[in-house]
C-alpha cells in the first residue's frame, strides 16, 4: 500500500520540486501541511495530488494560448482554431 503521508523531502521528489517550494506554497497557501510534534512539515498525498492537477492544466492552458498565438499569426486555420476553442472549453470544465 502506497504511502499516503509524505515527509517533506518525499513530497518535493513526488511533486518533482525543491522542498523550498513547497514552503514557499504552504507559505502563500497554495497547499497545506501539517506538522508531527516534532515540527516537522507532513504532506498528505492527495492535497499533492491536487496541487500537481492545477499545475498540469495550468500549463495545458498556457500551452493551449500559445498554440492560439501562432494561429492567429499565420491568418487563422479555422480547423485548428475549432480544435483550441473545444480544449479550452475542456479545460474550463475542470
Amino acid at each position: 500500500m502506497p504511502k499516503k503521508i509524505l515527509s517533506i523531502t518525499e513530497a518535493a521528489e513526488y511533486v518533482g520540486v525543491f522542498s523550498l517550494t513547497l514552503r514557499n506554497w504552504e507559505k502563500r497557501g497554495l497547499i497545506k501541511a501539517f506538522r508531527t510534534p516534532g515540527g516537522h512539515r507532513r504532506f498528505k498525498k492527495s492535497e499533492l495530488d491536487r496541487i500537481m492537477g492545477v499545475e498540469k492544466e495550468s500549463n495545458r492552458l498556457k500551452e493551449t494560448i500559445e498554440k492560439l498565438e501562432e494561429i492567429n499569426s499565420k491568418n487563422c486555420n479555422k480547423k485548428e482554431l475549432s480544435n483550441l476553442i473545444t480544449e479550452l472549453k475542456d479545460i474550463s470544465e475542470l
